[in-house]
């Protein structure tokens, strides 16, 4: 081969699973002309990212030149070759052609074999976070790529690359050694591809397997914690099953039949303990489970051909059951004609009309009865299950929204309709509402969430003007409920929309009294705070609105919505072990409790009557003031400022009374303190105890106007017995004149 016909190859980008607006990877395919221009992945991308080239002819590639950009590596990529003489990138054959590691600013060369179309660059490796990269991106600088063109005929003799692992695993594979004594675990692409487990336990692995590197980017090491556990007996469970299987064909081979029904047995019990963490998680395997297969043709004739037959029978057994009925009364009434001695035919007049001797020939012909026509058709409710009055009222809003989804509705589970009925819910939405709300379609969700927001939001029917509107809010509530617990976010917001029409009038009307309202709010307020909690800041601003909006309520109890602020701060007696301090808590977690709490004090002040100060000071404010994030530190000391707004001097000496707290803490927060006094000099609010608070001369006063309604009340009572006085003396006097005049 002659080393002069090689070159540097041009090439361009056909697909990138990850890039970001401003540096898309289109910008490699220009640096053959000069122009140096980077690739970055996006803040959010999903590893491993793979970027797939196409050369201009047949190349055969002997190395390339590849370079990041400064603080944004590429820890460890693989690179494949991919050859196809028609179709596209996605039909053509990879193998793999290099790797390398640790690709930084300095450019580094890695060599290649193999002769091919295309060009796949894996990065298999997430970096890690650095203040440089705060979001672990990754980038490509530089990219040349040496080789040479080929025709179509020459055939590609190179051997797939492969990594000292792999060639020490594939020796002792062809010496005869089992799998299982070979260490398989390694964490790459082929994880649980050659563990010694059964298939099904090697799919259940695979789906957790990705809900472990999704946990892993959200930074939820409470399911990672639950997660590895669980992953663990799953593959002890696989390791049973795979060495039973084997054990159990050895029995049927040797005829061994008693050991192979015990072995069966034991295999069945081992899978349904696996499938539990199949429906835990729900992984692939359990919608496998849980959608049912399409019967056949000849099983749908045959299943025809049954409800016939049972039809048929049915029918048979009815016209019997009527023809014994109907011999019996015939019975019946022969035995009364008996006993009276009369007979029906005595009753009959035979004679013809033309022998009577009257000239009557005149018949009257009964008229046909006319079918009066309603106006209404009449609805059937016989099955509400089907069709109820909650159908018929939200027709008008429904069906033009499930047109435009464009999707069929599958029928659910009857359990979950059993349960709304036995609420008295399915009737006031309708069964149709109710099941498209639990569909797997998200467009059919969606469809059913906006046609009950417009529903509510429109003028309600007749029956509910009266003022009657507790069942139509409990309903509203759990129709919310369901939607705000979606992952697809529009739901989420249209459930947050349904929560608020409905605690207002007229859907909450007169007979929806305070302990519901409280009790409604109770369930909604922690799904409130864990979205608040969230990174999406969309649904985490409207969140904190909605959750102030709703608890303006007259009926509304905030001590209750301090109390589930504080739920992440107590320990729980009955899990110890569990319990995580406040300062080694997530950020966001922190953060949505204090700007809750922080939100509270300033648009609702401090009522003593719903919850105390102190538990805010001590069970929220001041554990916080040791977190290592400066973010929640301020936050903090602005909570404590709004306590002393309204409770003063005690929340100085609460500070100082703390221990171990930074002195340069400390001070920061008693110049914040500082500033409120001298922003509101002299205020009654803050000095307490020289002068009445509003709220107690507000009771002062209450107290004198009921002295003096009971003056009054008092003063009405002695002229009312004065004049009953005056009225038993006049009858008195009345009696004796009329004495006397008897007398006389």
């Amino acid at each position: 081969m002659n080393r002069i016909d090689f070159t540097w190859v041009p090439f361009h980008v056909v697909a990138c699973s990850s890039e970001d607006f401003n540096t898309p990877a289109d910008f490699l395919s220009t640096q053959q002309y000069g122009q140096q221009r980077s690739w970055e992945c996006s803040r959010t991308a999903d590893y491993p990212v793979e970027i797939i080239l196409r050369f201009h002819t047949r190349i055969q590639v002997d190395h390339l030149l590849i370079a990041s950009k400064t603080d944004k590596g590429i820890p460890k990529m693989n690179i494949y070759i991919g050859d196809g003489l028609n179709g596209g990138w996605n039909d053509a054959e990879y193998r793999r052609a290099g790797q390398c590691e640790n690709v930084y600013v300095k450019p580094l060369q890695v060599k290649l074999t193999g002769i091919g179309n295309y060009l796949k660059i894996k990065i298999i490796e997430h970096p890690k976070r650095a203040p440089q990269n705060p979001y672990g991106q990754v980038s490509i600088s530089l990219l040349k790529i040496w080789g040479i063109a080929r025709s179509y005929n020459i055939v590609d003799q190179s051997e797939e690359v492969y990594g000292a692992k792999d060639n020490i695993d594939k020796m002792l594979i062809d010496l005869g050694i089992p799998v299982d004594m070979i260490n398989w675990f390694e964490d790459d692409d082929r994880n649980y591809q050659y563990a010694p487990i059964d298939d099904e336990s090697r799919e259940t692995l695979n789906d957790l397997k990705l809900k472990r590197d999704s946990a892993r980017r959200v930074e939820d090491f409470e399911f990672l914690k639950e997660l590895k556990r669980d992953m663990k007996l799953i593959f002890e469970i696989g390791k049973e099953i795979w060495k039973l299987k084997r054990e159990l064909s050895f029995c049927v081979a040797k005829e061994d039949y008693l050991r192979a029904m015990e072995l069966r047995n034991r295999l069945k019990r081992l899978e349904a303990k696996r499938d539990t963490f199949d429906a835990l998680y729900e992984t692939s395997r359990y919608e496998k489970m849980i959608n049912l297969q399409r019967p056949t043709t000849a099983e749908y004739m045959r299943h025809l051909e049954y409800l016939e037959m049972q039809e048929q029978m049915n029918a048979d057994a009815l016209r019997r059951q009527r023809e014994l009925e109907e011999q019996n009364r015939r019975r019946m009434i022969q035995d009364e004609q008996n006993q009276l001695g009369k007979s029906i035919d005595n009753k009959i007049d035979k004679t013809p009309w033309w022998e009577k001797g009257g000239d009557d020939r005149n018949i009257k012909k009964k008229k046909k009865k006319e079918k009066k026509e309603d106006d209404e058709p009449l609805l059937n409710f016989n099955n509400p299950f089907a069709f109820n009055e909650g159908d018929v009222d939200l027709e008008l809003y429904l069906n033009p929204l499930l047109a435009q989804a464009g999707e069929k509705m599958v029928d659910i589970p009857l359990e979950i309709l059993r349960r709304l009925h036995q609420l008295g819910y399915l009737t006031v939405f309708g069964a149709k509402a109710w099941t498209g709300i639990h569909s797997d379609s998200w467009r059919i969700r969606e469809a059913c969430a906006q046609a009950v927001l417009n529903f509510l939001e429109m003028p309600l029917p007749d029956k509910y003007k009266n003022g009657k509107t507790k069942k139509l809010f409990l309903a509203a509530m759990e129709f919310a409920k369901i939607c705000m617990e979606d992952k697809i976010l529009s739901i989420y917001f249209i459930g947050l929309k349904i929560l608020s029409t409905a605690l207002a009038p007229p859907v909450c009307g007169t007979d929806v009294s305070p302990a519901i309202i409280n009790k409604v709010l109770k369930e909604f307020t922690p799904i409130l705070i864990e979205k608040i909690s969230e990174l999406n800041f969309r649904a985490r601003d409207i969140s904190l609105h909605t959750l102030l909006s709703i608890y303006r309520h007259p009926a509304a109890n905030l001590g209750m919505l301090v109390q589930c602020c504080f739920d992440k701060m107590v320990m729980d007696p009955n899990f110890p072990t569990l319990f995580v301090p406040p300062d080694k808590q997530p950020t966001r977690i922190i953060q949505a409790r204090l700007e809750i709490v922080s939100n509270v004090l300033q648009e609702f002040g401090y009522d003593q009557r719903q919850f105390n100060h102190q538990d805010i000071f001590f069970i929220l404010a001041t554990p916080c003031l040791f977190h290592q994030a400066n973010e929640i530190r301020l936050l903090s000391i602005e909570v404590i400022a709004a306590l002393y707004q309204f409770v003063g001097v005690e929340i100085r000496t609460m500070v100082d009374a703390i221990e171990n707290l930074k002195p340069g803490l400390k001070d920061q927060i008693m110049a914040r303190l500082d500033e409120i006094d001298q922003q509101a000099p002299g205020s009654k609010q803050v000095d307490r105890g020289l002068s009445l608070v509003p709220e107690e001369e507000q009771e002062e006063n209450q107290s004198a106007l009921l002295k003096k309604q009971k003056d009054n009340a008092n003063i009405q009572k002695q002229d009312l017995d004065k004049s009953i006085n005056n009225i038993s003396q006049n009858k008195n006097q009345d009696k004796i004149n009329n004495s006397q005049l008897s007398k006389k």
